[in-house]
Formats: C-alpha cells, structure tokens, sequence
C-alpha cells in the first residue's frame, strides 16, 4: 500500500464559528459547488456525526462523475475529520483544524492522506496536483459564502429570525458561535434520502 499526503494551509476574514458552519453546511455543496459536487444526501448526523452520500465530478476530467460515502466526524472545537470512499474505490482520510489566532481570522489547515492498493498506486504522482486544484477551486468558492455570513453574523443576524428591526441595532460585537448540527428545514432536499430509508436509518 502507498499513503499520498497533503497538507494545505490558508486563512480567511472570518470567525471559527463561520468557519465550522461553512464545514457542516452540507446543503450548500450542490449549490456553491456545483462544478464539483452534483448530489448529496444525508444519511445521519448530530452534534459530533455526519454520514452522507454525495456525487462528484472527477477532477479534471469532469464528465466522469463518481459516488462517495463520507463520515465526518467533530472531534474537538479545532479538529475534524472525514472518511471518505469514493473515486476508483480509494479510501482517504481528511483532517481539518480550524483555529481563531486572532478575532474574525482564522487559519484552515486541511490535511490529506490517500490509501493506494493494487493499480491505484499508479495515480501516486497526480494525485497531489489534482487534489491542489480541486481544493482550491472549493476554496474560492466557499470564501464568497463565508465573507457574507461573517458580515451578517457581526450585523446581529440569526438563522430563521434575520437581522434586528431597527438600523441602529445591526451590530454585534460578542463571540460567535455555531452550535452543530446546524439548523434546516426538515423538507431540505439533502433530507430526502432520510426519509425515504425512513426506519432503516437511525433517529439523529
């Protein structure tokens, strides 16, 4: 077997608590991503859990599309990580830190290894090329969404709720916080799956 690594580290204007909800936005990933991401479905999650089926398109080569199980797990307020097994049957395993240095700016450090048996092992010298340009691309993407939720968040906003009636109300100088699983519709597509497994499927 041979193990591909790859750490990648960047920053952004933004909170932890925005940080960990970009993360756990699952509903966002067909949306903000759709050149990477076709379908998701959720399977279960709760405040340290997410198992959920996705299609992606395989890097470079995007009219190959590829599905994948994910385990995402919390493991601490700095750690997670995801199981992954998806494109040519390779499992990889993810860890993600995110960590406020400073107030509203953190440091994302995502860390990537990649299990290669058999003819896999053959993929060991692009892999890492295609795993720069798929993160960054995901990135880019994902930092519009985060910037935005930064801006409302210090503008007193709250999810179902909105901003404060009253102009001169729009500002809020607390901590930030994202509690998990963060909160959607019961009727988010993502759910769908759920509830048509219905009872086969563990009550999150």
């Amino acid at each position: 077997m041979k193990i591909v690594e790859r750490e990648i580290v960047r920053e952004a204007d933004c909170s932890a608590a925005v940080g960990w909800w970009n993360q756990w936005d699952h509903e966002h990933v067909t949306v903000a991503h759709e050149g990477g991401w076709v379908a998701g479905h959720l399977l279960y999650e709760d405040e340290k859990y997410a198992v959920g089926l996705v299609t992606i398109r395989v890097p470079v080569f995007s009219f190959v599309k590829s599905q994948a199980l994910n385990i995402n797990i919390k493991h601490d307020a700095q750690t997670m990580f995801t199981i992954n097994l998806g494109l040519f049957g390779i499992p990889s395993i993810t860890r993600i830190t995110i960590v406020e240095d400073r107030r509203d700016h953190i440091i994302h450090t995502t860390n990537y290894k990649f299990l290669l048996r058999g003819w896999r092992r053959i993929l060991a010298p692009v892999l890492p090329r295609l795993i720069d340009r798929w993160t960054e691309s995901r990135w880019q993407e994902d930092l519009e969404l985060k910037m935005r939720r930064q801006r409302v968040l210090r503008l007193g906003f709250r999810d179902f709720v909105g901003l404060p009636d009253a102009v001169e109300d729009r500002c809020y100088e607390g901590d930030l916080t994202t509690k998990l699983p963060i909160p959607r519709l019961g009727t988010s597509p993502i759910h769908e799956l759920r509830h048509l497994l219905g009872d086969l499927l563990p009550r999150s």
